[in-house]
Protein backbone atom coordinates (compact mmCIF):
# COMPACT_ATOMS: atom_id res chain seq x y z
CA UNK A 1 0.00 0.00 0.00
CA UNK A 2 2.74 2.62 0.83
CA UNK A 3 4.16 1.70 -2.51
CA UNK A 4 0.92 2.61 -4.16
CA UNK A 5 0.79 6.14 -2.33
CA UNK A 6 4.64 6.68 -3.56
CA UNK A 7 3.30 6.15 -6.86
CA UNK A 8 0.40 8.11 -6.97
CA UNK A 9 1.96 11.34 -4.98
CA UNK A 10 5.01 10.97 -7.13
CA UNK A 11 2.47 11.61 -10.03
CA UNK A 12 0.42 14.09 -8.25
CA UNK A 13 3.16 16.52 -7.92
CA UNK A 14 4.73 15.94 -11.15
CA UNK A 15 1.50 16.79 -12.30
CA UNK A 16 1.48 19.78 -10.01
CA UNK A 17 4.99 20.91 -11.30
CA UNK A 18 3.62 20.53 -14.87
CA UNK A 19 0.47 23.15 -14.37
CA UNK A 20 2.88 25.55 -12.22
CA UNK A 21 5.46 25.55 -14.98
CA UNK A 22 2.26 26.27 -17.69
CA UNK A 23 0.73 28.83 -15.61
CA UNK A 24 4.07 30.84 -15.36
CA UNK A 25 4.47 30.90 -19.43
CA UNK A 26 0.73 31.60 -19.65
CA UNK A 27 1.84 34.43 -17.27
CA UNK A 28 4.66 35.43 -18.81
CA UNK A 29 4.89 38.12 -21.63
CA UNK A 30 4.84 37.17 -25.30
CA UNK A 31 4.99 40.27 -27.17
CA UNK A 32 7.33 42.74 -28.20
CA UNK A 33 7.60 44.28 -24.85
CA UNK A 34 7.37 43.49 -21.27
CA UNK A 35 3.60 45.20 -21.54
CA UNK A 36 2.52 43.95 -24.39
CA UNK A 37 1.03 40.33 -23.54
CA UNK A 38 -0.59 39.39 -26.81
CA UNK A 39 -0.76 40.64 -30.65
CA UNK A 40 -2.70 39.74 -33.45
CA UNK A 41 -1.70 38.68 -35.43
CA UNK A 42 1.27 37.92 -33.87
CA UNK A 43 5.08 38.81 -33.73
CA UNK A 44 7.07 37.23 -35.70
CA UNK A 45 4.08 35.21 -37.70
CA UNK A 46 3.54 35.14 -41.59
CA UNK A 47 -0.74 34.72 -42.24
CA UNK A 48 -2.24 33.90 -45.61
CA UNK A 49 -4.52 37.55 -45.34
CA UNK A 50 -3.60 40.90 -44.24
CA UNK A 51 -5.76 41.65 -41.66
CA UNK A 52 -8.66 44.55 -41.42
CA UNK A 53 -7.31 45.36 -37.74
CA UNK A 54 -4.74 44.69 -35.46
CA UNK A 55 -5.30 44.06 -31.42
CA UNK A 56 -2.70 44.69 -28.92
CA UNK A 57 -3.33 43.48 -25.40
CA UNK A 58 -1.28 44.89 -22.62
CA UNK A 59 -0.49 43.55 -19.06
CA UNK A 60 -2.67 46.65 -17.46
CA UNK A 61 -5.35 49.02 -18.69
CA UNK A 62 -4.71 51.85 -20.96
CA UNK A 63 -4.98 55.46 -20.15
CA UNK A 64 -8.39 56.57 -21.04
CA UNK A 65 -6.93 59.85 -22.57
CA UNK A 66 -7.49 60.86 -26.36
CA UNK A 67 -4.32 61.64 -28.30
CA UNK A 68 -2.06 59.59 -26.04
CA UNK A 69 -2.07 56.28 -27.82
CA UNK A 70 -0.15 55.85 -31.10
CA UNK A 71 0.19 52.76 -33.64
CA UNK A 72 2.18 53.24 -36.55
CA UNK A 73 1.67 50.30 -39.50
CA UNK A 74 4.07 50.69 -42.30
CA UNK A 75 4.39 48.34 -45.16
CA UNK A 76 8.02 46.71 -47.02
CA UNK A 77 8.20 49.99 -48.71
CA UNK A 78 7.52 52.26 -45.51
CA UNK A 79 4.04 53.25 -46.58
CA UNK A 80 1.63 53.25 -43.79
CA UNK A 81 -1.14 51.34 -43.54
CA UNK A 82 -2.97 52.36 -40.53
CA UNK A 83 -5.95 54.60 -40.20
CA UNK A 84 -3.95 56.71 -37.54
CA UNK A 85 -7.03 56.25 -34.96
CA UNK A 86 -6.59 53.34 -32.24
CA UNK A 87 -9.37 52.66 -30.40
CA UNK A 88 -9.89 51.04 -26.69
CA UNK A 89 -11.62 47.75 -27.22
CA UNK A 90 -15.26 48.03 -25.68
CA UNK A 91 -15.09 44.47 -24.26
CA UNK A 92 -11.33 45.15 -22.58
CA UNK A 93 -9.51 48.32 -21.11
CA UNK A 94 -6.21 46.35 -21.73
CA UNK A 95 -6.72 45.98 -25.17
CA UNK A 96 -5.98 48.24 -28.60
CA UNK A 97 -7.25 47.85 -31.11
CA UNK A 98 -6.07 49.56 -34.65
CA UNK A 99 -7.66 49.16 -38.33
CA UNK A 100 -5.28 48.78 -41.07
CA UNK A 101 -5.85 48.78 -45.03
CA UNK A 102 -2.72 46.90 -45.64
CA UNK A 103 -2.75 45.11 -49.53
CA UNK A 104 -0.07 42.28 -51.23
CA UNK A 105 2.44 40.34 -49.56
CA UNK A 106 5.75 41.15 -47.00
CA UNK A 107 6.11 42.07 -43.70
CA UNK A 108 4.31 44.55 -42.14
CA UNK A 109 5.89 46.56 -39.00
CA UNK A 110 4.45 48.01 -36.20
CA UNK A 111 5.49 50.65 -33.56
CA UNK A 112 3.53 51.62 -30.95
CA UNK A 113 3.46 54.41 -28.08
CA UNK A 114 0.87 54.26 -25.40
CA UNK A 115 0.23 54.92 -21.40
CA UNK A 116 -0.97 52.21 -19.41
CA UNK A 117 -1.92 52.57 -15.73
CA UNK A 118 -0.02 51.27 -12.80
CA UNK A 119 -0.69 51.99 -9.33
CA UNK A 120 -1.27 55.59 -8.83
CA UNK A 121 1.06 56.34 -11.65
CA UNK A 122 0.81 56.12 -15.86
CA UNK A 123 3.95 54.37 -17.34
CA UNK A 124 4.22 55.31 -21.38
CA UNK A 125 6.06 52.54 -23.24
CA UNK A 126 7.29 52.43 -26.60
CA UNK A 127 8.40 49.37 -28.78
CA UNK A 128 7.74 47.53 -32.20
CA UNK A 129 7.61 44.37 -33.53
CA UNK A 130 6.34 42.42 -37.06
CA UNK A 131 4.84 39.99 -38.99
CA UNK A 132 3.92 38.71 -42.70
CA UNK A 133 1.60 38.60 -44.79
CA UNK A 134 2.12 35.60 -47.84
CA UNK A 135 -1.17 34.74 -50.15
CA UNK A 136 0.41 31.37 -51.01
CA UNK A 137 -0.39 29.92 -47.69
CA UNK A 138 -4.20 30.22 -48.59
CA UNK A 139 -6.42 27.17 -49.93
CA UNK A 140 -6.00 26.57 -53.14
CA UNK A 141 -8.77 27.64 -55.41
CA UNK A 142 -11.06 24.94 -56.21
CA UNK A 143 -9.57 22.47 -53.40
CA UNK A 144 -12.63 22.21 -50.81
CA UNK A 145 -10.14 21.18 -47.94
CA UNK A 146 -8.82 24.60 -45.91
CA UNK A 147 -5.40 25.49 -45.04
CA UNK A 148 -4.82 26.52 -41.71
CA UNK A 149 -4.45 30.66 -41.45
CA UNK A 150 -1.86 30.08 -38.72
CA UNK A 151 -1.16 27.58 -35.78
CA UNK A 152 -3.02 27.28 -32.86
CA UNK A 153 -1.92 30.44 -30.01
CA UNK A 154 0.50 29.11 -27.62
CA UNK A 155 -2.27 30.04 -24.87
CA UNK A 156 -4.64 27.98 -26.22
CA UNK A 157 -2.24 24.72 -26.46
CA UNK A 158 -0.40 25.50 -22.95
CA UNK A 159 -4.55 25.45 -21.64
CA UNK A 160 -5.38 22.70 -23.34
CA UNK A 161 -2.52 20.39 -21.66
CA UNK A 162 -3.07 21.43 -17.92
CA UNK A 163 -6.94 20.55 -18.91
CA UNK A 164 -5.69 16.92 -20.24
CA UNK A 165 -3.35 16.95 -16.97
CA UNK A 166 -5.58 17.88 -14.72
CA UNK A 167 -7.97 15.05 -16.41
CA UNK A 168 -5.63 12.47 -16.15
CA UNK A 169 -4.60 13.10 -12.16
CA UNK A 170 -8.20 13.11 -11.37
CA UNK A 171 -8.82 9.76 -13.43
CA UNK A 172 -6.01 8.25 -11.62
CA UNK A 173 -7.01 9.47 -8.31
CA UNK A 174 -10.76 8.06 -8.53
CA UNK A 175 -9.71 4.39 -10.50
CA UNK A 176 -6.85 4.44 -7.03
CA UNK A 177 -9.49 4.77 -4.45
CA UNK A 178 -12.24 3.04 -6.14
CA UNK A 179 -9.67 0.31 -6.54
CA UNK A 180 -9.01 0.56 -2.33
CA UNK A 181 -12.55 0.46 -1.49
CA UNK A 182 -13.49 -2.56 -3.13
CA UNK A 183 -10.59 -4.03 -1.89
CA UNK A 184 -11.43 -2.96 1.50
CA UNK A 185 -15.33 -4.02 1.17
CA UNK A 186 -13.82 -7.85 0.14
CA UNK A 187 -11.87 -7.97 2.58
CA UNK A 188 -14.87 -7.32 5.34
CA UNK A 189 -17.33 -9.90 3.21
CA UNK A 190 -14.93 -12.75 4.15
CA UNK A 191 -15.80 -14.91 7.32
CA UNK A 192 -13.36 -14.04 10.37
CA UNK A 193 -14.18 -17.06 11.53
CA UNK A 194 -13.33 -20.27 9.11
CA UNK A 195 -13.55 -22.68 11.87
CA UNK A 196 -17.28 -23.04 11.41
CA UNK A 197 -16.77 -24.74 8.02
CA UNK A 198 -14.52 -27.62 9.21
CA UNK A 199 -15.83 -31.06 10.14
Amino acid sequence: MSFRLRTLGALLALVGALAAAATLALLSPTGASDYLIQEEPERGSTVAEAPHQLILTFDRPLAQVRGVHHVEVTDGAGHGVDDGHPRISTYSQRTLVVPIHAEGDGPLEVHYRVRLLGEGESIDVASSYNFSVDHTLGPVEGDPSEVPVSAKSSQALVLWTIAILIGIAVAGGLIYFLRMATGNSRSSLEPTNRSVFRD
